[in-house]
């Protein structure tokens, strides 16, 4: 039994502890624990290209990131160009003028895994919010199977992100249409990692449907912008009370890390222990073309990603919190009746 302070990898008073054996936590792998990887729009936004996720691809593998346990590299919104008259979906000519498999498969190449992104809705959160036209009716809403198997056996993505922004304007029922994209996935044969994108807690059905789901708004609402340290603290507020729906294979996403994306080094040591500890998927958001050695240092510190990757697959719970800034946070490891614990003073 030892303790391992993780102060090289805290901002401010925050610390993590582990009261553990350390090899029994590094054995602790398998595909029930949250995803981990990278995404296109909070540096990106919709200005995204081939060559963009091409080379976010190749940062990942040869940076150390994919050796520490990141494998999904996941093109959010801005690549489509419409449907075909069958009702096939089209991709921009410009920025992927190879189609989509292509690039999947150059994903793959790399030893990783290929993420995209739809809505359930008929038209994207592009097209209403970011001057995509050729974003409406790309949606899944009516075409739940066609996409699906075009997706994910043609195509042969691995993850689904699944916005609600044409969702929220037809009015659909929620629970009743991430349910029947989740059967569609279930036909194709492939076993997908759906994150379902409602910018809230969805509701405790969301437990028996999605891989994750985000829990929260958006944690930059401007691709490309600093970071806001208040929205921050927000969305770890949000989290708080929601340990009792975390499960093995099913988590509360906090959104995509801001880690190396404008903050000081101290403060970006913060999100990322406590996006650990509270067993987020760890979703990437800055370039990975060019990151500093200091963020490098946050996003490969195994130890604390290991508090994440535990296959126990609880939350941390909120211990006390003195009213006057200072809260402790525990978590389960190895095993919901083990003593070991995984401790956050911040």
């Amino acid at each position: 039994m030892k303790t391992l302070n993780f102060k090289t990898n805290l901002c401010y008073v925050t610390a993590i502890f582990l009261l553990i054996s350390t090899n029994a936590l590094f054995s602790q792998t398998g595909s029930k624990t949250p995803a981990m990887g990278w995404a296109s729009w909070n540096q990106f936004g919709v200005n995204i290209s081939e060559n963009v996720i091409k080379g976010q691809a190749d940062a990942m593998a040869s940076s150390g990131l994919a050796a520490a346990g990141f494998q999904y590299i996941n093109i959010d919104d801005g690549f489509f160009y419409g449907r075909n008259t069958d009702g096939t979906l089209k991709i921009n000519p410009t920025k992927f003028p190879n189609g989509m498999k292509p690039v999947a498969d150059y994903i793959h190449s790399k030893g990783l895994k290929a993420g995209f992104y739809s809505d359930a809705g008929a038209n994207t959160c592009g097209y209403q919010y970011s001057g995509q036209t050729m974003g409406a009716g790309v949606g899944l809403y009516e075409h739940d199977q066609q996409d699906c198997d075009l997706i994910f056996k043609t195509w042969g993505f691995d993850y689904y992100k699944v916005d609600y922004c044409g969702g929220l304007v037809l009015k659909l029922d929620e629970k009743t249409r991430y349910t029947a994209i989740r059967q569609a996935i279930i036909k194709t044969g492939r076993e997908v990692n759906l994150n379902v994108c409602r910018w809230q807690f969805p509701g405790t059905w969301v437990t028996e449907v999605g891989d994750s789901w985000r829990m929260s708004r958006d944690i930059n609402f401007v691709p490309g912008s600093t970071p806001t340290w208040s929205v921050i603290m927000e969305i770890l507020d949000l989290n708080t009370f929601l340990a009792p729906y975390c499960s093995p294979g099913h988590y509360n996403d906090m959104d995509m890390l801001e880690v190396g994306r404008g903050m000081p080094f101290e403060e970006d040591k913060k999100p990322f222990s406590m996006w650990c500890i509270l067993s987020s998927p760890l979703l990437l958001g800055n370039d990975l073309t060019k990151m500093s050695a200091q963020t490098k240092s946050i996003l490969t510190n195994t130890e604390v990603i290991a508090v994440n990757q535990d296959t126990t697959g609880l939350q941390a719970h909120l211990i006390s919190d003195n009213g006057a800034g200072l809260q402790v946070w525990a978590k389960n490891l190895n095993g919901k009746q083990s003593l070991e614990r995984a401790v956050a003073f911040q």
